[in-house]
């Protein structure tokens, strides 16, 4: 480590029982491991800030997306191919999304609250095969999931950054959730 810090320029070999004995943290009485914390998010998340690069300019441009895990635990999203972000990941498949924890909802202060970022490319995936598994995170979705211009995508992310609030930040690979 030589940044002080876990990040992937850094660090970028560290180890799931490295990261799971430092960045162990406390919340209130209950001992909370951070990858544990960040597979939770991964799972339970079913809405996002999907951000994708634009134009020539390959400018920033941000979207709520509706997502769930899939069973690697890479976000699917049912996106149409007439929206910006889909438009914008034909020309250039990288992407982050930005999944919170369900307690920044309820938290007096939202930025103490647990949230995931991944950073990734995004590939189509089998919209058949995961048909059951996205309706049943988003039944209102049905209607779309008929129409021919929807795809389901994947963000095959190697690494995401964890905030599990102020203070308690990590860099994880995600085949080490």
């Amino acid at each position: 480590m030589v940044c002080g810090i876990l990040c992937p320029s850094c660090c970028p070999r560290i180890t799931l029982a490295w990261v799971s004995h430092q960045f162990t943290a406390k919340k209130g009485s209950i001992t909370m491991d951070l990858t544990a914390e960040a597979r939770r998010i991964l799972l339970g998340a079913r809405r996002g800030a999907l951000a994708t690069l634009s134009g020539e300019a390959k400018d920033p441009y941000a979207s709520l997306v509706s997502t769930v895990a899939g069973e690697d635990l890479a976000p699917l999203l049912l996106l149409s191919t007439l929206s910006q972000h889909a438009q914008n990941l034909a020309a250039d498949p990288r992407a982050s999304l930005l999944l919170e924890s369900p307690e920044v909802a309820t938290a007096p202060d939202a930025l103490a609250a647990g949230r995931v970022t991944l950073q990734g490319t995004v590939e189509k995936a089998d919209k058949d095969g995961l048909r059951a598994a996205y309706l049943a995170a988003h039944p209102e979705a049905e209607m779309y999931y008929q129409f021919t211009d929807f795809h389901l995508y994947r963000l095959v992310a190697p690494r995401l950054h964890f905030v599990a609030g102020f203070g308690r930040v990590v860099w994880l690979e995600t085949a080490m959730l």
